[in-house]
């Protein structure tokens, strides 16, 4: 009977490379050598740190924010937690940290636009569309007024997150897009909509959940009294099927 011959053992991987350890040794030797010299090679250190997109916000703030390391390898450094510190100033909404090499650096912003000033309990404060404080004190603008008597200011930085700040904020957007200008926005003390006209004018707008049926009848109303002459003290919205005009005195 005629004999099988003996299948071969095969190799382990290590016997296999065991004629290539010393070659493999030596590129592993380069390679740290190499990454070594990269990290702490000058040229990948950040000569210049260049901003665009600000305005309001100072070029010294901004770099001061993302502390960008200047004798460290600009690509070894955290570009996304430098954009998250820039981030953080209270105008900026977004914060981008280009890198190109060999070793040059653009921080760009987005920065947010004032939408209202908010009056809150204790002091008054900016606010952008987002409800995000961006500084403290009453700013000189000619923006519209949030009225929050049972809020507390919560400092620069910080997001509104009320329920009657985010109501106001809605229910002026909602005015607004009926072509109602409001100078001052609030709830009174049986939770009803207030507003004040830039012309003075008191409008009384109740519940807010049907907001924009009763905005849409504040310019009719409006635009009726002016062409007569008339001015408007007041208007009751209340009970939009039945509004109400309180007059003022004639105009002379």
């Amino acid at each position: 009977m005629k004999r099988r011959p003996a299948r071969r053992k095969a190799k382990s991987p290590a016997n296999v490379l065991r004629p290539f350890w010393l070659l493999i040794g030596v590129l592993l030797a380069a390679s740290a050598g190499a990454a070594y010299w990269a990290a702490t090679w000058p040229g990948f250190w950040p000569k210049h740190v260049t901003v665009g997109g600000n305005r309001v916000v100072a070029t010294a703030e901004i770099l001061q924010r993302a502390a960008i390391a200047p004798d460290a390898n600009v690509w070894l450094q955290n570009a996304r937690a430098a954009a998250d510190r820039v981030a953080a100033i209270p105008y900026v909404d977004q914060a981008t940290v280009h890198r190109w090499l060999p070793a040059n650096v653009r921080i760009d912003v987005t920065e947010r636009r004032p939408f209202a000033v908010v009056r809150f309990a204790d002091g008054d404060a900016l606010v952008d569309r987002d409800l995000r404080v961006l500084e403290s004190g009453a700013p000189q603008f000619d923006l519209p007024q949030l009225v929050l008597p049972r809020v507390s200011e919560p400092g620069a930085g910080a997001f509104l997150h009320a329920r009657d700040a985010v109501r106001l904020r809605d229910d002026y957007l909602t005015l607004e897009a009926e072509h109602v200008a409001a100078r001052m926005l609030r709830f009174d003390r049986f939770d009803e909509l207030t507003a004040l006209t830039p012309g003075g004018v008191v409008l009384m707008l109740g519940d807010d959940s049907d907001l924009q049926g009763k905005a849409a009848l504040v310019q009719p109303i409006l635009s009726q009294a002016a062409v007569r002459g008339r001015r408007i003290a007041a208007v009751d919205l209340r009970a939009p099927k039945t509004p109400v005009v309180r007059y003022g005195r004639d105009r002379e």
